[in-house]
């Protein structure tokens, strides 16, 4: 993880509404895996709750829980939003959507080689977000993009992204 020891996770979970029980799903994360913790429709007291508890289920599976609001992490989709997010110091970038996807209906998925420059123009590690699994990160790894995180690919019912 970045400003520590611990090494950046290539797969993340993002949390997300539509995810129903997240501490069910965090149970069954693959060990090593990274949690993106957003949730902003919950009340700061249950928000608050949340956070402790993944962090309690991740301490024995090395598991990185960030909470979103805490600004150590950022989600980009152009060259200003980039430059936001370095100087407010994010450690974590996820460049967004690398795919379509339900999170952002009616955008267009960023060129290849737009992700690949905002990860050229990025000092810190640069992920891929939107639409993502497994399968397609192997596809973008290429580009230097250093793993990638997704909120369907991980929901009950659909196949578990695995390792590569």
């Amino acid at each position: 993880m970045p400003g520590s020891q611990r090494p950046l996770p290539q797969e993340w979970l993002i949390t997300d509404a539509r995810l129903g029980d997240v501490v069910s799903i965090v149970r069954r994360l693959p060990r090593e895996t990274g949690v993106l913790v957003r949730q902003h429709e919950l009340p700061p007291a249950e928000r608050r709750r949340l956070l402790r508890r993944l962090r309690w289920l991740a301490r024995g599976r090395n598991l990185v829980i960030v909470d979103e609001a805490d600004g150590r992490s950022a989600r980009v989709h152009d060259a200003r939003e980039l430059r936001q997010a370095l100087l407010r110091r994010s450690e974590i970038i996820f460049v967004s959507p690398v795919y379509l996807t339900r999170t952002h209906p009616g955008w267009s998925a960023l060129p290849r080689m737009k992700a690949a420059a905002l990860r050229q123009l990025s000092s810190k590690p640069v992920l891929a977000l939107g639409g993502m699994d497994a399968r397609r990160y192997r596809r973008v790894a290429p580009l230097g993009l250093a793993g990638w995180g997704g909120i369907d690919g991980w929901m009950e019912g659909r196949r578990r992204p695995s390792r590569q």
